[in-house]
């Protein structure tokens, strides 16, 4: 599993955002595998590009990297099947518990979203 978070350290570093965890950081970044691609979030606050979030979403989820990452697939017309989403930090209680992400993924038809962040593996089943 700490080969996804290496993934994930390598471009934070390549848009030089401070390292995951550290004093300075303030950003996470999520990166979404759907249908043989993969899409990289950025939180807003941090985000060199940010995008209009589309997606129906809580606003406190709106401007978090698993909504990047997510409005990229949708915005690519991806849809269905099976996705994996990891976070360089645990979901927020927005985007986990009160279902941000979950709401997300059922925009994009999935079946199942599998989350793997700091803190372990979760899988979510939709249909």
């Amino acid at each position: 599993m700490t080969d996804v978070f290496q993934e994930l350290a390598e471009f934070r570093q390549q848009i030089n955002l401070p390292v995951a965890g550290s004093e300075s950081d303030r950003a996470t970044v999520a990166k979404l595998e759907i249908g043989g691609s993969e899409f990289f979030g950025i939180s807003s606050g941090s985000n060199p590009n940010p995008r209009k979030i589309t997606l129906r979403v809580n606003p406190i989820s709106k401007t978090h990297a698993e909504a990047d990452a997510i409005q990229q697939a949708f915005d690519a017309s991806i849809r269905g099947g099976r996705a994996r989403l990891i976070v360089d930090r645990d979901l927020c209680r927005a985007c986990g518990q009160n279902g941000g992400v979950k709401g997300m993924a059922k925009q994009l038809d999935l079946e199942e979203l599998e989350i793997i962040s700091p803190s372990g593996r979760e899988i979510i089943k939709l249909k």
